[in-house]
């Protein structure tokens, strides 16, 4: 075809609304090999790495119902339209809705799909997360509010946290044998600090920006590894009931935070039976009497399990009711709570997909429903310990250490140039490109924060590696990133969370060194 075709065809893509894309065909897989360049203005990310990250992008819930919608396009079947969600260069998800087509195969070419997209999120959230009007439509955006806020105050946090507790923890390693007084000191701080640090991963967890590892679970099975310690937990005066149904399918959770929420709401079941009673733990499969929780979840499952924790107190009031997951609110006496238990796991069953309702009255007590959607294919994975590794023997390496807040970036460098790295420090990505242009021996290891005024750190990672391609990454951060866990799953960067000590950051630093 002439040349003005082409060229006609490109303005007309970079014009319209929709994102164009086509799929080809790669053993049982499909990979995305073209994307238009409206995907920058609705994602953040350009072409090339929207082709690079690939299906990590989408929410871990949604996966197998896009690809099997695939696999059917291939297979010649009539267009049908999905939906799903998409995280964006922010780390906030997106909705999309898209139908693919069957492309005529070129002569000894692969299969290709041809996908048009639409950017639907402002007519899921107007439907589904916020009507128009009413008690619930402005809880709902209270709540967002409240999560934007959480998430500010818990990055801010985490950087204060890193800079206490790192400098506390490195001179307690400096400190002369006998200096008892001082010790103490040091460990009271360092235990504030550990103390402060949950809190701050509660508060991220409401937001939905803490960092989690799914994986497929059966939610069955996590109660029943648990049940002993909640049993001791609760104490004599309390019965714990613990009733799944068979054959639940699996759910993609991150299991540390999984048992959290379990454990928040069974704490919280007993605090409203202070005389102790009965407490149930059950799990089952959403049906169509579930249909208004299901409207309210943020992805798509043809199965949804769901998780019910329930007591027999005396309820929760209708004026309370409202409140009762934001951040720092609590009807605990002083000093008997944070406020922080059921905002987490608010904010976890959002991040995972799913939502969470609330049904209480003073004849029936209390009862927490946490709807999950279900993975369909996958079984649970068995996750063998990792070994440990050993100390990097090479310390004459170069670390370029790049973070906007100065006492991280002080501390960071002050650990490693005890341990024997050299470092080279920037206080934003423009500098650190600056100052690897200007260092004309070898950089090992880029150790950047993720969240920074201007280019963020993933990106400044690839422009790197496009001048340095030997350069190993470290990100460091609080926060939670497609891009940055997609790098992470494909070992090529290292995730060291805020607020981190010198025997984490150097253990970063061995990991990345030794995969080089």
């Amino acid at each position: 075809m002439p040349r003005q075709f082409f060229d006609a065809a490109s303005v007309i893509l970079d014009h319209i609304d929709e994102v164009v894309f086509t799929l080809v065909r790669r053993d049982e897989s499909a990979a995305i090999d073209f994307v238009s360049r409206r995907v920058t203005e609705v994602l953040g990310y350009t072409p090339d790495e929207v082709i690079r990250l690939g299906d990590t992008l989408l929410h871990s819930a949604d996966l197998d119902a896009v690809r099997q919608n695939a696999r059917e396009a291939f297979a010649g079947a009539a267009p049908s339209a999905i939906r799903y969600r998409i995280t964006d260069r922010n780390g906030d998800f997106r909705w999309f809705e898209h139908r693919l087509h069957r492309m005529a195969s070129m002569a000894d070419g692969p299969p290709r799909l041809l996908g048009v997209a639409r950017d639907i999120t402002n007519q899921v959230e107007t439907t589904r997360e916020h009507p128009a009007d009413g008690d619930e439509g402005r809880q709902t955006h209270k709540m967002e509010a409240l999560g934007r806020l959480a998430g500010g105050i818990a990055h801010d946090f985490n950087n204060l946290l890193t800079t206490i507790g790192g400098n506390a923890s490195f001179v307690l390693e400096l400190l002369p044998p006998g200096d008892n007084t001082t010790r103490e000191a040091l460990d009271d701080i360092l235990a504030a600090c550990d103390r402060a640090a949950r809190f701050t991963r509660q508060l991220l967890a409401f937001s939905r920006k803490q960092v989690l590892k799914p994986e497929p679970l059966r939610v069955g099975d996590v109660v029943s590894e648990m049940q002993h310690m909640l049993s001791r937990l609760l104490g004599p005066e309390y019965v714990l009931q613990v009733q799944f149904a068979p054959d639940l399918p699996p759910v993609a959770c991150d299991r540390s935070q999984m048992e959290q929420v379990v454990m928040n709401l069974v704490v919280n079941a007993r605090d409203a039976m202070p005389g102790g009673g009965s407490i149930a733990v059950t799990g089952r499969l959403a049906t169509d009497e579930d249909a208004a929780a299901l409207a309210r979840m943020s992805s798509l499952s043809a199965r949804t399990v769901v998780l019910e924790v329930s007591d027999k107190g005396g309820g929760i009031p209708d004026d309370i009711r409202e409140r009762i997951f934001e951040p720092f609110f609590t009807t605990k006496e002083r000093g008997k709570g944070t406020g922080l238990g059921l905002a987490m796991v608010y904010g976890f069953v959002r991040q995972s997909g799913g939502h969470v309702e609330l049904v209480s009255s003073g004849d029936s007590g209390t009862t927490f429903q946490i709807y999950l959607p279900a993975i369909l294919t996958a079984e649970p994975a068995v996750v063998a310990p990792a070994p440990a590794a050993e100390l990097h023997k090479n310390k004459e390496m170069t670390v370029l250490v790049v973070d906007d807040e100065p006492g991280v970036r002080s501390l960071a460098s002050a650990m490693l140039r005890r341990s024997g790295y050299a470092v080279l420090q920037a206080s934003d990505a423009l500098e650190a490109e600056r100052v690897a242009a200007e260092h004309k021996a070898g950089i090992d290891v880029l150790l950047t924060d993720i969240v920074m005024p201007g280019m963020r750190g993933p990106e400044l990672a690839v422009r790197l590696r496009g001048t340095r391609p030997e350069i190993r990454v470290v990100y460091m951060s609080g926060f939670r990133d497609a891009e940055l866990l997609a790098d992470v799953e494909r070992g090529e960067a290292v995730f060291l969370p805020k607020p981190f000590v010198r025997a984490a950051l150097l253990e970063a630093i061995n990991r990345v060194g030794t995969s080089a």
